[in-house]
């Protein structure tokens, strides 16, 4: 068997005469099929992905599609915007023209069974235009969170079908907005009105909460994305793209911007640590991915055609909206192109890439070179270890 392992380390490192790459990564880029303008919102598996449709810029309907039939269904009904959906598909949330006819729209939900349903307004909503507005829901989609309004001073709410529509807890100088919540219901995102203008914000599910630069709210941004389990609050702060968790308080993304001078704005984190998101200067915007949460900043498109993808001449893809927990599956949109999806295969390493040691239980750096073969060498005939690497065991393991 030991023989045979090092002949595996030999033929993987005499493909690339010094080194070759252990591992690598595929991109494939797709337009969203049925005039799909926007892709605002997608379940954490890939599968289900909501917006609007329309010719830009004029949105004429919603959308669900279920990437595995490849079938995108209109939500037919009243349905001014779909913004986010439930791990399961089941449900929708968008906003709705406003049934009373006094504001312009309110925070609503879609299903199958009942089509689009008003999530109502809190009881002093003026008409700010919206009397309230639907930004994200938890997993099973019990809990939605949102925007609405004490005459039309912003205010954050949780919404549940046993509680209603519940303000939550008006933070520093008021027009608070909630914009995020984790898969359990229980983190909320957002901002208040700082010193000088938005402030990233976090409530509870007890409707409680804080500003993430206290007292005040000096700092400049906003919270517009979370890990699913809550831990990880991702948006922009003071023109950098930023994540924060309590364990590690803010951290900037990268080196802040995509571009220097522009804003940077994370928009979401799959469980390896990609992070997407994009970058904002006067209306213009420019999508980026930051692989497995290190590095530099990448340019979506850059990312994209290095990888073996094709994007449509003059297509310019602006907004990284959501990437898949398992980090294959990336969302957005953006001028000329509509709604996009990128997906990400990554193909199997050489598994003789087994040196260098990197002290955590794992081993290997994605290059398999003269070190894998000194490492093997060196473990001939031993019992197990990283560098038995042969044979395959046609069930994905190997030695």
């Amino acid at each position: 068997m030991k023989v045979l392992k090092s002949r595996v380390v030999l033929v993987c490192a005499s493909l690339g005469l010094t080194s070759m790459i252990a591992g690598a990564e595929t991109v494939t880029f797709e337009q969203l099929p049925g005039m799909a303008l926007s892709a605002n919102d997608m379940s954490p598996d890939g599968r289900y992905i909501v917006g609007e449709t329309g010719t830009f810029p004029f949105v004429n309907g919603t959308y669900i599609m279920d990437t595995v039939t490849g079938v995108l269904t209109p939500l037919h009904g009243e349905g001014l915007a779909a913004v986010a959906v439930s791990d399961d598909g089941r449900f929708v949330v968008g906003c709705i023209p406003d049934p009373t006819g006094v504001g312009s729209e309110v925070a609503s939900r879609w299903s199958a069974q009942t089509g689009w349903v008003s999530l109502g307004f809190l009881p002093n909503a003026g008409a700010c235009p919206s009397r309230s507005n639907g930004y994200e829901m938890s997993a099973d989609g019990s809990v939605v969170v949102g925007l609405s309004w004490d005459g039309c001073n912003g205010l954050g709410f949780r919404w549940t079908a046993a509680t209603g529509m519940e303000p939550l807890e008006e933070l520093a100088n008021g027009s608070n907005r909630a914009s995020v919540v984790s898969g359990d219901g229980t983190v909320i995102g957002g901002f208040a009105q700082g010193s000088f203008s938005r402030t990233p914000a976090v409530w509870d599910g007890n409707l409680s909460g804080v500003l993430l630069d206290p007292p005040s709210g000096d700092v400049l941004g906003e919270v517009q994305g979370i890990s699913d389990d809550g831990e990880i609050l991702l948006g922009e702060w003071n023109g950098d793209a930023f994540r924060w968790s309590a364990s590690t308080g803010m951290e900037v993304i990268g080196q802040g911007q995509l571009i220097p001078g522009w804003q940077g704005i994370a928009m979401d984190i799959a469980d390896n640590g990609t992070i997407v998101g994009f970058d904002f200067l006067q209306g213009n915007r420019r999508s980026w991915i930051q692989p497995n949460g290190t590095g530099p900043l990448i340019e979506l498109v850059s990312y994209i055609q290095s990888h073996g993808g094709t994007v449509p001449a003059g297509a310019a893809l602006e907004v990284c909206q959501a990437i898949s927990t398992d980090g294959t599956t990336i969302i957005g949109h953006g001028y000329n192109v509509g709604a996009f999806k990128i997906t990400i295969a990554f193909d199997e390493p050489c598994p003789a890439d087994c040196a260098p040691d990197n002290g955590d239980g794992t081993y290997g750096n994605a290059v398999v070179n003269i070190d894998d073969l000194l490492a093997t060498v060196n473990a001939f005939g031993a019992t197990g270890g990283p560098c038995d690497s042969a044979p395959d065991n046609g069930d994905g393991t190997f030695g």
